[in-house]
């Protein structure tokens, strides 16, 4: 995946849509609000992380490697040196018994087997890049997938800050206004408890946030396994229709020959040019081989990757603890100013009362009424 595709899916803008069934689904006085926002998508990530693991698979060398590994070994089997021996054993210089011994015989029966093995090995190739093709297609839908869960996720958390913002702004500073002017400690009690929920609720955005956050690195992911998935199954159509193929070719030229091993000097040419050729198919296999090892043994995942990952996510750790450790102190303040105040109104209220006592003996002073245990007048 390219940095311009990973920018555009970031930058890409949310469906209003989405945004608006989002944004329905949130309601303050719910409960469970905190544990059904957003669950549908997280649910069908995980969902779509089990098809991941259950339908594609990390491609390593092992049955292709071992298949060219395997054709190498049957190549090497035709002894081109046993083809060019114009020496005869005891044996084969025998009458009619020499002719079962025919060194041209032997080689072309062996030939015949190589040929049917090393097609056996061709049709394993085909089979194998077929399969690798099907991966590359089924990848393809799990992008667009992954790519729906994010745009899905932004619009949760689109939805959610918008609302998280509105509310305290409007109603978080009317209740407080009402918990300030009211003497009922309920309302009090009202104002934590929203202020708890809005907490809980940004808490809830910030693992939608972390949910995304995956889901983003995940794209660049299946896009480095398709193109190893592409890389593989270009190799092996190379193999099958260059390598083998020519292999063939050569080993049919080695059979030809056979006629031009009168002469000695034609023996030493006929040699050297094996020789040459075993040499040039030899190299040929060790870059092929080389060049499939190191692009079959290249980490999926970068360290660098992983490092900004692991970075990344220890911030966000240290960032949830602290504020956590914020909240846990503005409670704290909260509830100690709160008593200030409860205890503040039960000074002002015993000072009404004290005051209001005061009044009425000053009252009955003034009118001549006895005080203490006397007799009151009736009303």
């Amino acid at each position: 995946m390219s940095q311009a595709e990973l920018v555009a899916l970031e930058s890409a803008p949310v469906a209003a849509a989405k945004v608006q069934a989002a944004a329905a689904e949130i309601d303050f006085n719910d409960p469970a609000l905190t544990l059904s926002y957003g669950s549908k998508t997280m649910n069908e990530i995980a969902k779509f992380a089990d098809s991941l693991l259950g339908n594609v698979r990390v491609k390593d060398s092992g049955p292709v490697g071992e298949s060219l590994s395997e054709l190498m070994l049957k190549v090497k089997d035709v002894d081109i040196e046993q083809i060019a021996r114009k020496e005869k054993s005891f044996w084969e210089s025998l009458p009619l018994v020499g002719g079962l011994f025919d060194s041209m015989q032997r080689t072309v029966a062996q030939f015949d087997t190589v040929l049917a093995q090393v097609d056996g090995i061709s049709e394993k190739l085909e089979d194998a890049m077929g399969s690798l093709l099907k991966d590359i297609e089924v990848l393809e839908q799990l992008y667009a997938h992954n790519r729906n869960f994010y745009e899905d996720l932004s619009a949760y958390i689109q939805a959610g800050e918008a609302r998280l913002e509105q509310a305290r702004k409007e109603e978080l500073p009317r209740l407080e206004e009402e918990a300030k002017n009211s003497p009922d400690s309920l309302a009090a009690q009202n104002l934590r408890d929203y202020a708890e929920k809005l907490n809980r609720f940004e808490r809830r955005l910030h693992d939608l946030k972390l949910s995304r956050t995956i889901t983003l690195q995940t794209a660049p992911q299946i896009r480095m396994i398709q193109n190893n998935d592409q890389t593989l199954a270009e190799k092996i159509q190379t193999s099958i229709l260059a390598t083998i193929p020519i292999w063939k070719n050569q080993m049919v030229l080695a059979l030809s020959i056979h006629s031009q091993h009168k002469a000695a000097k034609l023996q030493k040419d006929v040699a050297d040019t094996t020789n040459a050729l075993l040499n040039k198919n030899a190299e040929m296999l060790h870059a092929s081989t080389v060049d499939a090892a190191r692009e079959i043994e290249r980490s999926i995942v970068d360290v660098e990757t992983l490092r900004n990952v692991h970075q990344k996510l220890i911030a966000t750790i240290e960032e949830t603890m602290n504020i956590a450790r914020e909240g846990r102190d503005r409670r704290r303040a909260t509830e100690a100013e709160l008593a200030l105040m409860e205890n503040e109104m039960r000074v002002r209220l015993t000072s009404l009362a004290d005051q209001k006592g005061r009044d009425v003996i000053e009252g009955a002073q003034a009118a001549g009424l006895p005080l203490g245990g006397g007799n009151r007048p009736q009303a």
